[in-house]
């Protein structure tokens, strides 16, 4: 290659210098001892100090990262994002860039999302504050209720204040399960609920809260049916929780099943190990653009006529199953029914214990 041809490829330092003076990002250039040999215009903007070594933490901090990793680092009143490059010489090439602007968006959003969360807590402590003092005088209702009903000191008389006491004491008692459902969301929300987890007879469980729900499905013409693996190993976890979330998801399977209908709850192994506790029904089923918001507290979904209830019972599920370390899912087909399951990981698995004799 000509000597005309070299030079023509090759910048003098001077010209190298000056370009880097005049760069609109900051450029320092260490020799093969980390010592500062460069810092341009903008560098020592930035690092007001740096350029003549007086500043050591700002140099501390500019050598480390030139090993490599990108970094960010105040200095002064600026955040500054350093980046480096080693030279064949040993030394290396930072750059500087100024993100002030983008670490205060990041401060402002972390401030917004912190008070958010601050804001949801005390929402859920005011909620379970508030259904514990509702209960107390709730409950005198309903026992009040049961005086009259069971004409405990002598009769009524009219026919009507039967039916009346009667109105009484089913809306007191249907009032006492929505403030337990809220006080229930509202403890595993602010995690004061406390966790106590043993062996669960998944089968059993089961069998309890069919029968729990077995009078209302025959009153709306409903059949539940349960399928179970043979053989079901037992499930780590609160046994109250458990049935609350099958009675959550039967209650609701029976109240969108219409009269002939069926609903199958079933319990099965999945292949990664886990369990799938699954509720069945042959109902009305759910739009595919509702399916993203039943798990949102107080949310109703207005299908066939049908928007009784709180709209806590999903979500309820939703917060009982992740205590649980669980997920749920569901799949539905508008006029041909709903299938709502709650995979609990492995980990919830237990053996069952050995058989004497075997």
């Amino acid at each position: 290659m000509s000597d005309a041809r070299k030079s023509s490829q090759q910048l003098s330092p001077d010209l190298a210098a000056s370009m880097i003076e005049g760069n609109t990002i900051g450029v320092l250039v260490f020799d093969a001892d980390k010592n500062l040999f460069l810092a341009n215009r903008k560098a020592r903007a930035l690092l007001p100090d740096a350029h003549n070594g007086d500043d050591a933490l700002a140099m501390a901090q500019i050598a480390a990262l030139s090993l490599g990793a990108p970094g960010d680092f105040h200095a002064g009143d600026r955040w500054v994002r350093a980046t480096s490059q080693p030279l064949a010489d040993g030394g290396a090439i930072v750059i500087l860039t100024e993100i002030t602007d983008l670490k205060q968006a990041e401060r402002a959003l972390t401030d917004a999302r912190d008070m958010a969360r601050m804001a949801d807590r005390k929402k859920s402590e005011f909620l379970a504050n508030m259904t514990h003092e509702l209960r107390t005088p709730l409950n005198a209702v309903i026992g009040f209720a049961e005086v009259l009903r069971d004409e405990l000191y002598g009769p009524l008389g009219h026919s009507l204040y039967h039916d009346f006491v009667a109105d009484i004491h089913e809306s007191g008692r249907h009032l006492l399960a929505v403030i337990d459902d809220i006080l229930d969301l509202s403890k595993i929300e602010i995690s004061s609920r406390e966790f106590k987890p043993r062996a669960i007879d998944v089968g059993r469980t089961i069998d309890s809260a069919v029968r729990m729900i077995k009078h209302r499905a025959e009153r709306a013409g409903v059949m539940v049916q349960v399928q179970l693996d043979d053989e079901l190993p037992n499930l780590r976890g609160e046994e109250h929780g458990i049935k609350q979330i099958l009675l959550n998801l039967l209650s609701n399977a029976v109240k969108f099943t219409p009269d002939g209908g069926s609903v199958t709850v079933s319990a099965a192994l999945e292949p990664g190990g886990g369990l799938a506790l699954a509720v069945s029904d042959t109902g009305i089923g759910i739009a595919a653009t509702d399916l993203q918001r039943i798990f949102t507290p107080f949310v109703q979904l207005e299908t066939a006529g049908l928007a009784d209830g709180t709209g806590l019972g999903l979500p309820l599920v939703k917060s009982l199953a992740e205590m649980h370390d669980a997920n749920v899912s569901i799949e539905s087909v508008p006029g041909d029914g709903t299938t709502l399951t709650v995979h609990f990981p492995a980990t919830a698995i237990l053996p069952l214990p050995p058989q004497s004799g075997a």
